[in-house]
């Protein structure tokens, strides 16, 4: 009885390095996956950015999860009905909001699973997005401002969704 749990042992575990050996990724799988989240990302901040230049706060802000974090140094703001409230607020009219500009500087996907092992991997695998960027704002009749945004988007069944955005 000894001998057959030790040989079973031993088929179970040489199957399963056999197994490991042979499910990892194909070659070019995780660039294709991770260039198919980024696309997706900077199509959103793409058009975030458009939406502010055209003094669109609703849209702007629709890229946001209803239950979002955003930190700037004024302070904190907690969910999207919040942070909509506090653009119109600061920003009352087009003129005030300027022509916003995102200057991406990295950006990071973050795996469900770690598919190294278990074969096939799928851009639905990459469950969120860390995105740094510079932000530059003009006007036609002042200053032009810039800083940075760490912006962390995470994939919602009704699409990619900021959760969290730490501006400064």
């Amino acid at each position: 009885m000894r001998h057959l749990s030790l040989a079973a042992g031993t088929l179970t575990g040489g199957a399963l390095v056999m197994l490991l050996a042979c499910t990892g990724p194909a070659p070019g799988e995780i660039e294709a996956a991770e260039l198919e989240a980024v696309t997706e990302i900077e199509a959103i901040l793409t058009a975030q950015s458009e939406d502010w230049s055209r003094g669109d706060i609703e849209s702007f802000t629709s890229a946001y999860d209803d239950e979002c974090l955003y930190l700037s140094p004024s302070g904190r703001v907690d969910g999207r009905a919040a942070l909509t409230a506090r653009y119109r607020e600061r920003y009352p009219g087009r003129e005030g909001m300027g022509t916003l500009r995102l200057e991406i500087i990295e950006m990071r996907p973050a795996y469900l699973v770690n598919r190294q092992f278990f074969g096939l991997l799928r851009s639905s695998d990459i469950g969120g997005v860390s995105v740094a960027a510079r932000w530059h704002l003009s006007w036609p009749d002042r200053e032009p401002d810039s800083g940075y945004t760490l912006i962390v988007f995470r994939r919602t069944p009704a699409g990619w969704r900021i959760v969290q955005d730490a501006s400064m």
